[in-house]
Order: C-alpha cells, then sequence, then structure tokens
C-alpha cells in the first residue's frame, strides 16, 4: 500500500510541474544573417608552341613556318576579362625573336588561323570576354609564325612570352 500511496501523491505533483512548464514556456527567434562573397577570379594554362625544324636553305628559304599553341582561361561566372601576350624575354623592339647561341630568329604571333591580326605586346590589345563560368572555360588559339628566309647558324633557338589574364 506504501506504493500506491507514493503514487497517489506524486501523480498530482508531476501533473503540476507539468502544467507549470506549458504555462511558463515562451520561444523568442532572431534572423541569422549569412553570406559569402564570391571574387572575380581566373586562372590561365598554355600548351607549347613548338615550331620543329627551321631549314633556311631549303623548305624555308621562301616559306614561313607556322604552328599553334592553346591557351585555356577558367573564370568564375561573369567575370570580364582581358588576355595578353607580352614581347617575350628576346625581343628587339616590337620585334619577337627567339634567341639562339648568339644570333636571334624573328617571330611572330597572331589571333587568327590566316595570321592576319597579330597579338601586339600586351596592354591595350587583350582579347577581352565574359566568363561563362568554370564549366565553360574559354580557349584559344595562339598562331605563330616565322617569316622564310632567315639566315642564321644551326641551333636550338628559343624564347618565353607570357599570356596573361586581367580580371
Amino acid at each position: 500500500m506504501t506504493t500506491m500511496r507514493y503514487l497517489q501523491n506524486i501523480l498530482p505533483l508531476a501533473a503540476c510541474l507539468v502544467l507549470a512548464t506549458s504555462l511558463q514556456a515562451a520561444t523568442s527567434s532572431a534572423p541569422l544573417n549569412v553570406s559569402a562573397d564570391v571574387p572575380s577570379n581566373c586562372v590561365i594554362a598554355t600548351s607549347n608552341l613548338a615550331f620543329g625544324q627551321y631549314d633556311p636553305l631549303v623548305q624555308n628559304a621562301t616559306q614561313e613556318l607556322d604552328a599553334a599553341a592553346e591557351v585555356t582561361m577558367v573564370c568564375t561566372r561573369s567575370s570580364r576579362a582581358a588576355v595578353s601576350i607580352d614581347s617575350g624575354r628576346n625581343s628587339i623592339g616590337s620585334t619577337r625573336t627567339l634567341a639562339g647561341s648568339s644570333q636571334h630568329v624573328s617571330y611572330q604571333l597572331f589571333r587568327d588561323s590566316g595570321r592576319t591580326q597579330e597579338w601586339g605586346g600586351g596592354g591595350s590589345d587583350g582579347l577581352q570576354f565574359v566568363s561563362e563560368g568554370v564549366h565553360k572555360p574559354q580557349q584559344l588559339t595562339v598562331y605563330g609564325r616565322i617569316p622564310p628566309g632567315q639566315e642564321v647558324a644551326s641551333g636550338m633557338y628559343t624564347d618565353v612570352v607570357t599570356a596573361t589574364v586581367d580580371f
């Protein structure tokens, strides 16, 4: 019987606690602002432009030597960007050259396959575009040409140009 009496006393007390808790319960809320800043950003990658063998005595005595390379840019969506290519490490004045041990082979870079639109030495000649986002990289081909009839010594001739994307 003691257990029964205990239950008779505790049940009304438990009911009062539940009622008191539910009467005093209240809510309050406040907004939590959430934000992220997505800045304009671009990444640029290039392939090598390898002309191969330039033969000034036979093949290239009267015929230019052509080659091409790829430039790929990936930018955040809607970023406005411009691509430029500098004059290279071995330019002489405004002429791009491949440097050998003591001589130079001149060459030029173009925007079009017909090789009529030259890439200048950077700056205001940048090719402009608006990015469509990460899943649609911008690709362009850089067309190179070594003019015919350049009399130079045999050997390896090289240059490094820098492609830059400004955004």
